[in-house]
């Protein structure tokens, strides 16, 4: 049987990147986002890179954060396609501000999407994998959600909160034969990156830039192997693993080098 997989965010960006990953291994493919254009476009390109024709490639437009009706919708979903062997969590924004700047609804509208979205969706799946007793659950977080930056305050801890959710599902969820996976990857060159930098803080910006800007199709490959190796987490890219590996070993040099590195480039008030 082909790998049916559904992916959340799947219109551009990483989503979009493993949805044609994928689409190349001759996986079905469900895309979920909000924009109905945009997941147009997202099925067309997966289309073309498809290996065979009875391929079931498909956009469903919905609103992750419309708690009320995305059970609802999740069902019709999963009654008509089936339900996924491999469940991707990409849908998210991105917020580089500092977090005096940040106002309280835009601090909660990040965390909506990235956190509670992601969660919403989980819940209205899991039963069926747990019924069928397999699948695999891959939450996208991010290097934001293992290290603290500077201008993150609302996407870090939203992201941090999607890392924590991984774990306690990873535990509730062993011998039930459904996997949990965390994805961590540093700066991807997406849209949304793309739109954040023309907006963003230049201290965000330096630190970002010590760990590098992985491209899509690159991001995506890696990625794939890991949920296919089964990783628990997924860190794509060496400067980004041995940041994660300093950081969570090492967490005061970390935070002292971090300080040095901001007071060198920006002056002691950065």
């Amino acid at each position: 049987m082909r790998k049916r997989v559904y992916i959340t965010g799947g219109s551009s960006g990483i989503g979009l990147g493993l949805a044609q990953y994928y689409a190349k291994m001759g996986c079905d493919i469900i895309l979920m986002a909000r924009n109905q254009e945009k997941l147009d476009a997202a099925v067309s390109a997966c289309n073309s890179v498809a290996v065979n024709s009875g391929q079931v490639i498909k956009g469903e437009s919905l609103d992750i954060t419309d708690y009320h009706s995305l059970a609802v919708a999740m069902d019709k979903v999963v009654s008509r396609d089936g339900a996924p062997d491999l469940l991707i969590l990409c849908a998210g924004v991105a917020g580089n501000q500092r977090f005096l700047d940040t106002t309280a609804d835009e601090f909660d509208r990040i965390v909506d999407i990235n956190l509670a979205g992601s969660r919403e969706v989980v819940r209205a799946v899991l039963p069926c994998m747990l019924q069928r007793r397999s699948g695999q659950v891959a939450f996208v977080s991010s290097m934001a959600g293992l290290i603290g930056l500077y201008g993150y305050g609302a996407y870090s801890a939203s992201k941090f909160a999607v890392t924590g959710l991984a774990q306690v599902l990873r535990q509730e969820l062993a011998g039930s034969g459904v996997r949990v996976h965390l994805i961590c990857p540093p700066e991807v060159n997406t849209p949304m990156i793309a739109a954040e930098s023309a907006q963003g803080v230049p201290q965000t910006r330096f630190l970002k830039d010590l760990v590098g800007t992985m491209e899509i199709d690159v991001a995506a490959k890696k990625i794939a192997r890991g949920i296919s190796k089964h990783q628990a987490v997924i860190i794509p890219g060496i400067r980004a693993s041995i940041m994660a590996w300093t950081a969570r070993h090492f967490p005061e040099l970390f935070a002292r080098s971090s300080q040095w590195l901001l007071r060198w480039k920006f002056g002691q008030q950065y």
